[in-house]
């Protein structure tokens, strides 16, 4: 599944040549659109994209890097941008029927089925032989509009501004699933936490969870990692199936740096992400170390498992040699000896010249699984059908509700009336959302023995008032182990998190439209439940005062914002939305190691990066005003020569706000 990026901003100014003479800055100078082809080239749309749209600026940007620039729209889901750059594509002399086809889809992901529908007849008129199966989902998806959906929840206290997906039940019967945001660091403290970014999307890596109701907070809501040796992985890990009794469990792991592979197009000859499966079994002292699926092959993928209630067979998603289509449904059987027979095709009526993906397998026995090739609402749509290996009957399309103009897939039960998928659709709170029909997950509350558990529960007040901030993102550091989570408040202004008895935090809340709340310190000690009331606030500093901007920190040498930054940056955009005289200042600072020269130039670039984000959300550049003062005004003692911890150099890597006008 392409993630859809929320936010991405790397490299974005460039200043004078010669500034720098690290090999980092130099590249800087190339123009704009020859960066951006080379991370188009590697499926770094997300990089890719930024770049293509300041070339985009200039004169003379060629049809062939527009066409780059929408297929980055396309691979992550920005559907309207998609849509305004195919319809110029299309408007063009140079345009080719693949254009028509890419464009008639990003329309019809924004629920324009009318339009769409056009489109399609002009790329069928190309010879398109996609056309009549896409006019057909246009024509359906008219009609299932009119009904009445069956009621669908976001459920909000799981997910977050990234993407949450994946949803299933351990033996338990907690709740599980797949996430790449911030809570990539919400590991349990056996973990490695990671926050390497996956190129593609500019996200975390995703990891797999599980929702742990505990008896000191019996109303909270926390997440927790699900197993260190499940987790332990270098890049995506998730989803998991479990077998029946949940003593063995199949990971899909995606690994960016499987060999290449022989490719049309563009990326021929650049390394892609492939999945494999891993599989594991649960003995009397846990989870045992994944070990290979008998069938993965570095020229291939396979990955979302699903198992028959029986067992004995296998289902799962694979691009395999001899398919139907891009990515088919593919199934193994259980052997005598316990091994797995040799993957087999699941057949015509499953398959499609397109793609199908994410099979789950219902209480009812009955395949469920995501397609682009049968007639749909949108991209992937949601399907279910009687059968079994390769003799299934025809698919159903579940139409309006499960389904949506966007991407639906991985549908999930819990045989107790609760069912669970997966959707990027129009509404959410981010990329990829859980969302519920009928009954909210069953969450299962969990005390580990001997181990004291302690919830910060969190309260965010709207400015000037007591009413709670729905959707507010809340933001706490560890000061102990330089880590980050975020979560966003439920309708109540609260959100729940799991934290560390003895440890010292730090904890501030932003929201669109509300400004930011000022960071509160505390340290969880000996409590069961740590309870904290920020207040949100929009009132606009007079001309002249200076605020150092929480959480507008940056890596060592780096003046790319990290993502911890951004919902500050948010709030400040807002600010700035809501008072159209405000013209502000944006000073960064480094820390003192390195020359002069070179922390005034990396302190002037981190400050140029939070600006350009800035504008991203629609501010004017005039507005903003941008200062760098390298290490001249240190906050501490760590000068030249003066041995510090990297938290205390950290501290020195921040940026100030001063207002000029409002």
């Amino acid at each position: 599944m392409n993630i859809r990026v929320i936010r991405q901003l790397s490299g974005i100014i460039c200043f004078g040549a010669g500034l720098l003479a690290s090999p980092a800055f130099a590249q800087e100078q190339r123009p704009a659109q020859d960066k951006a082809t080379a991370h188009y080239l590697r499926l770094e749309y997300s990089k890719a994209a930024v770049y293509f749209e300041e070339a985009a600026k200039r004169k003379y940007f060629k049809t062939a890097h527009l066409r780059m620039l929408a297929d980055c729209y396309r691979q992550l889901n920005q559907y309207q941008k998609a849509v305004d750059s195919y319809r110029k594509i299309t408007e063009s002399q140079d345009a080719v029927p693949a254009d028509f086809l890419h464009y008639g889809d990003a329309v019809k992901s924004t629920g324009d089925y009318i339009a769409a529908k056009a489109i399609y007849v002009q790329y069928q008129e190309k010879g398109g032989a996609e056309a009549a199966s896409r006019m057909a989902g246009c024509d359906s998806a008219l009609v299932w509009m009119a009904a009445v959906p069956p009621p669908v929840n976001n459920l909000r206290e799981l997910n977050t501004p990234a993407s949450d997906w994946g949803a299933t039940w351990d033996r338990e019967g907690r709740f599980v699933f797949v996430s790449d945001s911030l809570r990539a660091t919400m590991l349990d403290p056996r973990q490695k936490a990671s926050l390497k970014e996956y190129r593609r999307t500019g996200n975390a890596f995703q990891k797999i969870y599980f929702v742990d109701t505990v008896h000191c907070a019996p109303d909270a809501t926390v997440i927790r990692g699900f197993d260190n040796i499940l987790n332990d992985f270098r890049y995506h890990v998730g989803p998991v199936a479990f077998a029946p009794g949940g003593d063995t469990a199949y990971i899909t792991v995606t690994s960016p740096g499987k060999p290449a592979v022989q490719r049309d197009g563009p990326d021929a000859g650049y390394r892609t992400r492939r999945l494999d499966l891993f599989v594991s079994v649960r003995g009397q002292a846990g989870w045992q170390a994944p070990v290979p699926f008998a069938y993965n092959n570095p020229q291939y993928s396979i990955g979302h498992a699903a198992v028959a209630a029986d067992g004995q067979t296998l289902y799962f998603t694979g691009d395999l040699p001899g398919g139907q289509g891009k990515t088919d449904i593919w199934y193994c059987e259980r052997q005598p000896d316990g091994s797995w027979s040799a993957p087999k095709n699941c057949g015509a009526a499953v398959n499609t010249p397109d793609e199908e993906a994410f099979p789950t397998i219902n209480e009812a026995g009955k395949l469920c699984f995501s397609s682009k090739g049968h007639p749909g609402m949108g991209g992937f749509d949601l399907f279910v059908v009687s059968g079994g290996k390769d003799g299934w009957g025809t698919p159903v399309n579940l139409k309006n509700g499960y389904n949506s103009p966007g991407d639906d897939f991985y549908l999930r039960n819990n045989g107790a009336g609760s069912e669970v998928f997966a959707s990027n659709r129009a509404g959410g709170a981010g990329s990829d959302d859980l969302y519920g029909i009928s009954a909210a997950p069953r969450i299962t509350q969990l005390m580990e023995p001997g181990k004291k558990i302690v919830i910060l529960e969190t309260t965010v007040l709207q400015q000037g008032s007591t009413t709670p901030a729905t959707g507010a993102t809340v933001l706490l550091s560890d000061e102990n182990r330089q880590e980050y989570w975020t979560l966003l408040t439920t309708d109540d202004g609260k959100a729940y998190m799991v934290i560390m008895d003895g440890h010292r935090y730090a904890v501030s809340a932003s929201g669109s439209g509300n400004g930011w709340s000022a960071p509160q310190q505390f340290t969880a000690a000996g409590e069961d439940t740590v309870k904290i009331s920020l207040q949100l606030t929009m009132a606009v500093p007079r001309p002249g005062s200076v605020h150092e901007l929480p959480d507008i920190l940056y890596d060592r040498d780096d003046f790319r914002l990290r993502p911890e930054s951004l919902p500050v940056l948010d709030s400040l955009a807002a600010l700035m939305e809501s008072f159209p005289g405000l013209v502000v200042e944006l000073g960064a600072h480094t820390d003192s190691r390195h020359t002069d020269d070179y922390n005034i130039v990396l302190s002037e670039r981190r400050a140029a990066s939070a600006a350009e984000y800035l504008v991203q959300q629609g501010i004017d550049r005039a507005r903003i005003r941008t200062v760098g003062y390298g290490e001249s005004r240190l906050v501490n003692k760590c000068s030249d020569g003066v041995e510090c911890t990297e938290a205390e150099h950290q501290k020195n890597r921040r940026t100030e706000l001063r207002v000029l006008q409002r």
